[in-house]
């Protein structure tokens, strides 16, 4: 004998799983909107009234960060001062080259690995899912050491080369899989015609794969605006935005440093291109990544 349904259609553990869901969303929103209410307060009120709404709200702490963010770097030729739109370039030159050449490489190793029987293309598996487990924050001396050597340090150049890596993780992972969804057929086809495996690779197997790279290239980018600790050791001579908001939230000697709603004020104010990137890209971020097969 079949259970008796609910009237309204809605199984009691539906209701449970919306409400862990709704409490799950809860967590991420409530710290960025109580971030924001301190933004908009005066120091006296930070410190005396964290949780409360004190009126006037003070936008003028955006104004004041938006004037006074600037952050000196001091380097053989002497001290430079750097304001937002010079590490907003420096930051689009740095993300944009360094997920290009980052995602490309992997994308291109992983396509190997994928449609050859190499020898050497399952020891490159073992490679990556070996680096995914073990913790790379010890071959950071030997990094700088390498850098300083080869004269690569403090150069975008350096930086390119650097992230030129297939140790991508998750990324490789889904290049590789993606690749290995697509059938012999193709290939064959093109080899038929007289196409040569780099003809194949550029007109048939990319084509195919160019949603996932654009998804994958934006997610790197993404990873690339946020990071502040890689520009810090090799690339301090040219601040990026994450670069100069470390450095502007944490000297005690400026306005941020002093203020709490000012140094979360900065935050909120170079989060929002990357906010606005995201809520334009959300549909392919989230639909464009295809784990093996064809994406319809």
């Amino acid at each position: 004998m079949e259970k008796r349904k609910n009237k309204s259609g809605v199984s009691p553990f539906a209701v449970i799983v919306f409400v862990l869901l709704i409490l799950y969303t809860a967590s991420f929103l409530l710290p960025v909107l109580w971030g924001v209410n301190l933004s908009l307060k005066t120091n006296n009120n930070a410190e005396l009234h964290p949780f409360g709404i004190n009126f006037p709200l003070r936008f003028a702490n955006y104004a004041t960060v938006f004037k006074e963010f600037a952050v000196s770097v001091y380097t053989d030729t002497g001290s430079h001062t750097y304001y937002m739109e010079h590490m907003l370039w420096f930051t689009l030159v740095y993300a944009v080259a360094c997920s290009f050449v980052n995602i490309a490489v992997t994308c291109l190793v992983a396509y190997i690995t994928a449609r050859f029987d190499f020898k050497i293309c399952s020891i490159i598996d073992g490679v990556v899912i070996v680096a995914m487990i073990l913790p790379i924050v010890g071959s950071m001396p030997s990094e700088l050491r390498i850098m300083r050597a080869l004269g690569m340090y403090d150069s975008l150049l350096g930086m390119m080369i650097m992230k030129a890596n297939f140790v991508g993780g998750t990324t490789f992972l889904i290049f590789n899989v993606a690749f290995k969804g697509f059938p012999k057929d193709f290939e064959e086809a093109a080899w038929i015609d007289g196409a040569s495996n780099f003809t194949v690779m550029m007109t048939i197997m990319m084509p195919m794969i160019k949603a996932t790279f654009s998804t994958m290239w934006l997610l790197s980018f993404i990873s690339f605006w946020n990071d502040y600790q890689t520009p810090l050791l090799y690339f301090p001579s040219k601040p990026t935005l994450s670069y100069g908001l470390y450095r502007f939230t944490t000297d005690t000697s400026g306005v941020a440093g002093t203020s709490t709603p000012l140094a979360l004020a900065t935050c909120f104010l170079l989060m929002t291109p990357i906010l606005i990137v995201f809520l334009f890209t959300s549909e392919k971020l989230i639909g464009n990544v295809s784990v093996g097969g064809l994406k319809e």
